[in-house]
């Protein structure tokens, strides 16, 4: 199979539905994945108006994959399925946006990060 440097195979499911009673509550399994996505995640699903309750476990450390539980308010607008994308979404716009500022960013050489800012005088640096 064809490979990709962060997805690995591209035939490997990476993410699994595992459907409620109806679309107001779903529990997602990504795969692959630790704290670090299930975290931020979990936040910008519980931001959704839409989104009642949002949890992730991840039911043992040596296990690569997290549990997404999404439930929705009753006659919301919006099913878990759209809201886990337009938070999936929303996350690539904040990497696409911190990318950007990083590659902006002055060099160390360039930056005045050693300069007070108050006086102009330069900044001791601690040797340890």
């Amino acid at each position: 199979p064809e490979k990709n440097k962060i997805m690995g195979s591209i035939k490997e499911r990476q993410l699994h539905v595992l459907e409620g009673k109806d679309a107001s509550c779903s529990t997602f399994v990504i795969h692959k994945e630790d704290h670090t996505l299930g975290n931020i995640v979990r936040y910008l699903v519980s931001k959704n108006p839409n989104t009642e309750f949002c949890g992730y476990s991840i039911h043992h450390p040596s296990d690569e994959k997290i549990h997404l539980r999404i439930q929705t308010y009753p006659n919301a607008k919006s099913d878990c399925q759209a809201i886990l994308k337009d938070s999936l979404s929303l996350l690539s716009d904040i990497c696409d946006h911190m990318i950007g500022t990083f590659e902006k960013a002055p060099s160390p050489s360039e930056s005045k990060m050693d300069v007070d800012s108050s006086s102009g005088k330069p900044l001791r640096r601690l040797l340890r």
